[in-house]
């Protein structure tokens, strides 16, 4: 049986391409940090992704929910601490944390499956996962991870073709991807004025190479702070292929 640690705990240093225009680290940075960390974590007690394959099973994250405090600069360190904190149904839950400079700038829950690549269905994780124990520590963000409105309006939009970059291990679009064309609906004063606080994901089905992608935003909250509701669609088909919220804050220069 492998051995592993309950919390597992990396560091990564912010490289300039990690940072955004302002000279931060970005939060799809931060965002990979923690998938490098959580993958790291589940290869020390044997069910990543590269060890499920040959069994004909793959990790998909079905849900993210994050909030950051601060940005770290360049050359900053950014910790991850990362744990899983139990099993709801199909999906195994996992917290995570940042840290930089000694402090929390930031944490998060999420929930994955694991899906059967011939049926194409999620089953169940009890039994992989029957010899990992959850650690003696809380959730970060007390979250049920309820179902997520779409926008009732469609108030911006963009569109996006999926590139060969865009894919991941299982040759479907990255997960991170999907937060980033999200982001990429909110006008441009919300992106240049405002800093990102808060998103939760919620991601409902798979885009492949070539699909054209149409992202829709609804703002439900005023310009002192921003609040969007974001829909990923397939334009092929109409299908929903993520929901998420979103909430910004006013950019008030240091430590952003």
């Amino acid at each position: 049986m492998p051995t592993y640690s309950p919390i597992w705990t990396e560091s990564f240093e912010v490289r300039t391409f990690e940072t955004d225009a302002g000279g931060h680290v970005s939060f799809l940075a931060l965002c990979n940090y923690f998938q490098e960390a959580a993958g790291k974590h589940a290869h020390s007690y044997g069910v990543a992704v590269d060890q499920l394959l040959p069994e004909g099973k793959t990790w998909v994250l079905a849900r993210l929910h994050i909030c950051i405090d601060a940005y770290p600069d360049w050359t900053d360190v950014v910790t991850v601490e990362t744990w899983p904190s139990g099993v709801q149904g199909l999906f195994a839950i996992r917290e995570f944390q940042f840290h930089s400079g000694g402090a929390v700038i930031g944490y998060g829950t999420s929930a994955w499956l694991v899906i059967d690549l011939n049926r194409r269905r999620p089953v169940r994780v009890e039994q992989l996962l029957s010899h990992v124990a959850p650690p003696d520590r809380p959730r970060t963000i007390e979250d049920a991870f309820p179902r997520l409105p779409v926008p009732e309006r469609v108030d911006h939009a963009r569109s996006f073709h999926v590139r060969y970059s865009d894919l991941d291990l299982n040759q479907h679009v990255n997960n991170v991807r999907f937060a980033e064309w999200a982001f990429e609906s909110v006008p441009d004063e919300v992106l240049h004025g405002a800093v990102l606080r808060e998103i939760e994901l919620q991601y409902r089905a798979e885009a492949t190479f070539g699909d054209l992608v149409m992202v829709e935003a609804q703002c439900t909250n005023g310009a002192d702070a921003p609040r969007f509701r974001h829909r990923l669609v397939r334009d092929a088909d109409g299908r929903d292929l993520a929901v998420a919220r979103t909430r910004w804050s006013p950019r008030a220069g240091a430590a952003e």
